[in-house]
């Protein structure tokens, strides 16, 4: 909207698509007086700028031109807040629809470098890695037999103790201790 001319006179509503007559002229540059500064105060509130007020004020003055049969100074004010009114609403429908075709996906921004570890961030998480399969290995057989079963395999427990033969309390207590050396070895940074 930012494209239109701000000349703003009453000299604007003279146009050859929308023509004046002697009777009509001087009601709606009365309009244009008496109500173009509060006009442009009320879209300067919406809009938050003072190009964008008045190029949305200019508009509205071109359609109230189409109603320009039958109308009184009193019934022009509220026709020229009502005209600029549905052309905010319809500036900011716009906006939206703008928006939403520009809107990127989750899928689409997990391509984007910043998305990406740096080399150190991998880094750092392969020797994590690396510390806890060392301190998997370094389970007792059982131990790690349950813990790899339920962390690895996503067994249930009763699934773990019927294929290992032992209670599913003996199989909380295999996982709490795998967690436990886990955690002995690199903190609360579990992955």
């Amino acid at each position: 909207m930012s494209g239109h001319a701000n000349n703003n006179s009453a000299d604007d509503l003279q146009s050859d698509r929308y023509p004046l007559d002697s009777q009509t002229q001087p009601l709606f540059e009365a309009a244009f007086r008496e109500h173009h500064a509060s006009l442009v105060h009320y879209l300067r509130r919406h809009v938050g700028n003072d190009a964008d007020a008045r190029d949305i004020a200019q508009d509205t003055y071109l359609r109230v031109l189409r109603y320009r049969e039958n109308q009184d100074l009193s019934s022009l004010k509220a026709l020229v807040f009502r005209i600029a009114t549905n052309l905010l609403g319809m500036r900011a429908r716009t906006a939206r629809a703008q928006r939403w075709v520009a809107h990127e996906t989750l899928e689409e921004a997990s391509d984007l470098p910043a998305n990406q570890p740096s080399p150190e961030q991998r880094l750092f998480a392969e020797q994590q890695l690396n510390r806890l399969l060392a301190v998997i290995q370094r389970l007792p057989t059982r131990c790690r037999q349950v813990f790899v079963l339920s962390r690895f395999q996503d067994m249930s427990y009763p699934e773990i103790a019927a294929r290992c033969g032992i209670s599913v309390k003996m199989v909380e207590k295999h996982i709490a201790h795998g967690l436990a050396a886990c955690r002995a070895e690199v903190g609360d940074e579990l992955p």
